[in-house]
């Protein structure tokens, strides 16, 4: 057989395409393995991202609502300290309103209660079936005394987080928050305390670390000493070369070594008190697939360069790629569900949020369109200032829901520290608009009430105007423009202010109730809303009633966006002082002392008349001459209810200890005296008297609405 040399050339251009194939396909495959080496890389980054940060999210959300609850009742702890029986009252009422504390009680000092014993221990605790048990945990013989919860809290003067230790009681992982109870003189009389499960949090890392066969995560406490580790203290020692970087608060990763076992570790910071979790990954198991799906594409580039093989190599590689997404698919909603959870923690959820208070009422609710949302209100007291606020991020689902997060951290944080909510506002925009690489904003609102003055002073970043609500009305505030969050960095946001009225209703909303739509596209609009806004001032009758209207009017439409609505009631107290001599000429100015503080003019009159008579009684009897001594008249109105007190430095006389006259006698019958108290009390609800520091003190009370 004869090769010609046809042949040959044409052997020599097939051997030239093969070659050429050949190095084409080395050239895709070693783009595809570079390539494909980062994605799974950042895969590992990213996942190792998202455990963290939720890790700390949920450590934060759940130590805040601990702290926030045990510190709400503190003073109330402090004023029922005559009643040693109320404090398991106390304990049960915190763990009914925070389901994730596994136990709430009060450590006395010793002997406080003699007949308590030497350690009085009122404590509520959660059973496994859910129920409350209230006990005395000084029965159990255990000294508590000893603990740390109870000594650092004494030695630091203020509140305390210990670090993760197992219970006495059921070896359960807990952490403990407590604070020093002080009596009036300020004494410490007593340690409040509450316990949180840390189950969920080992259960977390847990999960963190069970990707791969080999992973393990740990969890640092300030001191560099592992609390929490999914192996159980068996920690190579190749771990303790990031110890550092995480005992400073760092956030990053590295690679580390052990016994020629290269892995890589994510660290970050969570929670605010010091510690740090760390997930460690080895470098041979996150790319162990990777490496068999490369060994496989090289076996085939070698066999033969096969059209067909390539083709079926891709399909194998398309379902490859669809069940990694699934199971993709599968974990999103999983973390879905759990930023759920976190989103709806951050938010209060206790309704009366303050209920040692009576000037102000508050309830509040968010609906998010999905299963997170960018919708937020928040609000807290500081210093005899209610500051609350309420926003919504452009966009919808996990981005608009991590901004929310940020959103809301950066108030809190910067309300704690600054004096005026436009000051505020700017903090939030400057560090919101450095880290804005996605473009999106944040309209919001701001405000900050003075619970003794009534003054309300807020800012107002591009968000839906309130409304103020009274007794059948509803007007919407008048706001100065301003950009919303996170546009430009340095803008300068204008703040006002105004007084809420007495007994008013400042009811806050985002566009998701207005722009609700039902089935035809028709909007909900501000009509319907203004409409339900003048038939109650009652916060949670206010809210309900729009969330039960909006329902009716949707019909079971879906709904395209989150939903947020929040209601405050302020009631405030008007005062007004008074001084005159007694002497019946000074009377003259009582009509006009009282005009502004009595809208109805009978109920004004009536105040006069018997105001009149009690002056004319101190005029008469306490002083022995006209012009010889002074009297105060303090006057208030809180929930429509007038209280004048009238002090003078007189004789002591009790006008309320006379006897009523006998109005059915002829005027010629009866005796001197008398009418003038018997008219007070008919046109007055209440009288009191009491004698004071050598002085008559006299009080009256009357509806004036």
């Amino acid at each position: 057989m004869k090769i010609s040399l046809k042949d040959i050339k044409g052997a020599i251009q097939g051997l030239g395409v093969l070659i050429l194939a050949a190095l084409l396909l080395q050239l895709v495959s070693g783009i595809q393995y570079y390539y494909t080496k980062k994605s799974i890389e950042n895969e590992a980054r990213k996942l190792a991202e998202i455990r963290l940060k939720n890790a700390n999210l949920l450590v934060e959300a759940g130590m805040t609502n601990v702290e926030v609850a045990v510190q709400n009742v503190t003073n109330f702890v402090r004023d029922n300290l005559d009643s040693p029986d109320r404090m398991f009252d106390i304990t049960r009422g915190v763990m009914d309103l925070n389901m994730s504390l596994a136990e709430c009680g009060l450590l006395f000092v010793p002997n406080y209660y003699p007949k308590k014993g030497r350690a009085y221990h009122p404590a509520s605790l959660r059973t496994p079936e859910g129920t409350i048990q209230t006990i005395d945990l000084n029965r159990d013989g255990f000294n508590y005394y000893t603990r740390p919860w109870y000594n650092d809290a004494i030695a630091k003067d203020g509140a305390n987080w210990t670090d993760p230790y197992f219970s006495h009681s059921d070896n359960n992982l807990i952490c403990t928050f407590s604070t020093p109870i002080k009596d009036n003189d300020g004494k410490v009389v007593a340690v409040l305390y509450a316990d949180i499960s840390l189950e969920w949090l080992r259960q977390l890392i847990e999960e963190g670390a069970g990707e791969y066969k080999n992973a393990y995560s740990v969890i640092l406490n300030k001191l560099g000493e592992p609390v929490i580790d999914t192996r159980n203290g068996d920690i190579p020692l190749g771990f303790f070369a990031i110890e550092e970087p995480m005992v400073s608060q760092e956030r990053g990763e590295q690679k580390i070594t052990y016994r020629d076992t290269v892995s890589y570790a994510f660290y970050a910071p969570i929670g605010n008190h010091g510690w740090s979790m760390a997930i460690v990954c080895p470098e041979k198991e996150i790319f162990a697939d990777f490496r068999r799906i490369s060994t496989r594409l090289s076996i085939l580039s070698l066999l033969g360069l096969l059209i067909l093989g390539f083709i079926m190599f891709m399909t194998g590689r398309g379902f490859a790629k669809l069940r990694k997404e699934e199971g993709k698919r599968e974990r999103m909603e999983k973390e879905l569900n759990i930023a759920h959870g976190i989103q709806m923690g951050m938010v209060p959820k206790v309704f009366p949020p303050f209920p040692e208070r009576d000037d102000i009422e508050i309830y509040a609710y968010l609906n998010a369109a999905r299963e997170v949302g960018g919708d937020l209100y928040d609000y807290f007291i500081s210093d005899g200032k209610l500051w609350f606020s309420i926003g919504d991020v452009s966009g919808k689902g996990v981005p608009a829901s991590l901004v929310m997060a940020v959103t809301r951290s950066l108030f809190r944080t910067e309300a704690m520290h600054q004096s005026s909510p436009e000051v505020v506002m700017k903090a939030v925009n400057d560090s919101m608009a450095e880290m804005n690489e996605t473009n999106m904003f944040v309209t919001m609102f701001i405000g900050c009430l003075d619970l003794d003055s009534g003054e309300l002073n807020f800012c107002n970043a591009g968000h839906n105007p309130p409304v103020i609500c009274t007794s059948g009305t509803a007007s919407r505030i008048q706001l100065k423009p301003n950009l919303p969050l996170s546009l430009i960095n340095g803008y300068t946001y204008i703040g006002e202010s105004m007084t809420i009225p007495d007994g008013g209703t400042l009811f806050l909303y985002t566009d998701g109730l207005t722009e609700a739509e039902n089935i035809h596209k028709n909007l909900f609009g501000e009509e319907r809303m203004m409409e339900v806004l003048r038939k109650s001032t009652v916060p949670s009758e206010l809210v309900k009633g729009m969330s039960k209207a909006v329902s009716a009017y949707t019909d079971g439409a879906e709904q395209n966006d989150d939903l947020t609505m929040l209601a405050i009631r302020f009631w405030g107290t008007r005062r007004k002082h008074l001084g005159i001599k007694n002497e019946i000429s000074e009377l003259n100015s009582v009509p006009e002392f009282i005009e502004d503080l009595c809208p109805d003019p009978k109920i004004q009159s009536e105040v006069n008349l018997a105001l009149e008579e009690a002056l004319v009684n101190i005029v008469d009897y306490a002083y022995d001459k006209p012009g010889s001594g002074t009297i105060d008249i303090d006057a208030s109105v809180h929930r429509n209810v007038l209280k004048l007190v009238l002090t003078d430095s007189g004789k002591p006389f009790d006008p309320t200890a006379t006897t009523a006259p006998d109005i059915t006698l002829p005027p010629d019958q009866r005796p001197v005296g008398g009418l003038g108290i018997f008219l007070v009390k008919k046109l007055m609800d209440t009288l009191d008297y009491e004698r004071k520091d050598d002085k008559n003190i006299l009080t009256m009370t009357k509806k004036i609405c």
